[in-house]
């Protein structure tokens, strides 16, 4: 095999890959942005078992200044006072999205709205992981926007 033959199989394996790696980056960040959209939807149903079905079974919610919810049941009792706090809109706006393997880590800004109009927003880092072949939130942290 020649030299030029070397060069442009090593060539094409290059480019396929990296045309692999920007496919799969493309799907997680579908992926990540549907789970956000299906957060919001469960969310602003009211529906806090719905919202802690979107985590891991061993997720975790890191608010700040607040205890730590591990577990689906914590989770969904965290999100059931958060809905009961009166937040009538919630708008998420990733920022990035890296992946490898099974975890993906976004990061981004929410708005919250509450019922009379006073706006928060705050900084997120979310950790995804595929658990069964469906990305999940696995760690959720935030804190304030200045």
């Amino acid at each position: 095999m020649s030299v030029f033959s070397v060069l442009v199989r090593a060539a094409l394996a290059l480019v396929i890959g990296f045309a692999s790696a920007d496919a799969r980056a493309e799907d997680v960040r579908k992926a990540v942005d549907a789970g956000n959209a299906a957060f919001r939807t469960a969310f602003l149903a009211g529906d806090a078992v719905k919202v802690s079905e979107l985590y891991t079974h061993n997720a975790e919610v890191i608010p700040a200044g607040a205890p730590i919810a591990s577990g689906r049941a914590a989770i969904a009792e965290f999100w059931k006072g958060a809905i009961a706090g009166g937040v009538k809109d919630i708008a998420l706006e990733t920022r990035a999205v890296e992946s490898a393997g099974d975890l993906a880590v976004e990061d981004g800004t929410v708005k919250l709205t509450a019922a009379d109009g006073a706006v928060a927003v705050s900084r997120y880092v979310v950790v995804w992981k595929r658990e069964s072949g469906v990305w999940k939130l696995h760690r959720d942290i935030w804190n304030a926007a200045k």
